[in-house]
């Protein structure tokens, strides 16, 4: 059998890349995530933000798919509340308003 990979492509909306390889007789899903679409797009929003007040609805980053599924089994909303920032605290380019890590 020879060894062929289907590159399934590019899905914007969620920036996994997925490919399935076919290798020596075993199936290998591969999914890989470009960030940089999200980050681009949260200092973009940092600098329009900038000088605004701090209130209630802003957003104040952006959490890619993978990290947004693990902090949604989280039962307890306190308990995902930490964990979000603790996420935007060891990962600041995904913050969109500066102010929130003040």
């Amino acid at each position: 059998m020879a060894d062929y990979t289907i590159d399934e492509g590019f899905n914007p909306q969620t920036g996994v890349h997925t490919r399935v390889h076919f290798e020596d007789g075993q199936i290998i899903h591969q999914k890989t995530f470009d960030a940089e679409p999200y980050l681009k797009a949260a200092e973009e929003a940092r600098i329009q933000s900038e000088g605004k007040r701090w209130g209630d609805g802003q957003i104040i980053g952006t959490l890619p798919p993978l990290v947004y599924a693990e902090i949604q089994a989280i039962p307890d909303p306190q308990e995902r509340d930490q964990k979000i920032m603790a996420f935007f605290r060891q990962n600041p380019a995904f913050v969109r308003f500066s102010k929130a890590l003040r």
